[in-house]
């Protein structure tokens, strides 16, 4: 589930599944580092098959409830860092869950460094206002991703701007997330491997939220690149508000942040979507507008 929303916060897409109460099934658990038996924070879990899910609190545990028959469904879990783990459920073992992940080995090629005179320094997508819409998520969405091209092989990625839906100005809402850089897939065009093995977690405030990224020295192997938000699930993102459908009232829970869509056009669609399946999709250019509001700052 996605939420298309203006800035005043108002609903032009909310796509919705139906309620239903019968069969419901508690997924409770907690995860844990394989080796050092350490909790890992934050972790995206979820059901293949119903494509729902959630992430773990900062203590490693998680807790959704399914509508769907999870009988012959696959539990999945991602983490930075850390292999993708899955396994089938049985009706009867669903709560009480301990997981634990193996540490990713991860080979990531040398940067190679230039004398600082030799850089050029270059800003992609940059953007000059947020726009009028701005993209959320309340189900199957887990990040959202800007495709970047690159004139260079072996450029340095040295910081990012986002765009955030922010209208408080007493009470900001505040926010937490993380940053993944992704390769480009040569057959897909979609985001591939991580070109960071780090955990880049922002917390802040503001409207453009500004990244620093040269501590991470993420170096871009080809001429594309993606930049992606990945979602906490958690309930210091929450947002509540109160929709009606088909003549009922009931309450909604987006999760932020509202990442806003660029008045940059192009030919081609830019941004690309990740959910519980683990498949990326290409989205749909919102009009006329195909990409979203995160600028990329490389030098090479």
């Amino acid at each position: 589930m996605c939420a298309l929303l203006n800035d005043n916060e108002t609903f032009n897409i909310f796509l919705f599944s139906p309620l239903c109460l019968l069969g419901q099934v508690t997924l409770q658990g907690k995860i844990i580092d394989a080796k050092s038996k350490k909790i890992i924070p934050f972790a995206t879990v979820g059901l293949l098959k119903a494509n729902i899910g959630t992430n773990a609190n900062e203590d490693g545990i998680f807790s959704f409830i399914s509508n769907s028959n999870i009988q012959n469904d696959t539990l999945i879990i991602s983490c930075i860092g850390y292999s993708t783990h899955k396994f089938s459920l049985e009706s009867n073992n669903t709560v009480n869950l301990v997981i634990e992940l193996n540490e990713q080995v991860s080979i990531l090629t040398d940067v190679i460094v230039k004398n600082k005179k030799d850089w050029t320094t270059e800003t992609l997508n940059d953007f000059t206002n947020c726009g009028n819409n701005f993209i959320t998520t309340s189900g199957f969405l887990t990040q959202l991703a800007q495709h970047f091209h690159v004139n260079d092989e072996n450029a340095l990625l040295t910081s990012i701007r986002i765009c955030r839906m922010s209208n408080a100005l007493l009470y900001p809402e505040k926010t937490k997330f993380r940053v993944r850089i992704y390769d480009m897939d040569t057959l897909t065009g979609s985001p591939s491997k991580d070109l960071c093995d780090q955990i880049i977690e922002v917390k802040s405030h503001k409207k453009i939220v500004n990244v620093n990224l040269e501590k991470y020295r993420i170096r871009i192997p080809a001429k594309d690149f993606f930049v992606s938000i990945e979602w906490l699930k958690i309930p210091y993102n929450e947002s509540r508000n109160k929709v009606k459908i088909n003549g009922r009232e009931i309450e909604n829970i987006t999760y932020r942040p509202s990442i806003g869509w660029t008045d940059n056009e192009s030919s081609k669609i830019e941004v690309w979507m990740l959910d519980y399946k683990n498949i990326w999709r290409s989205m749909v250019k919102l009009n006329h507008k195909s990409s979203i509001s995160i600028s990329a700052t490389i030098k090479y």
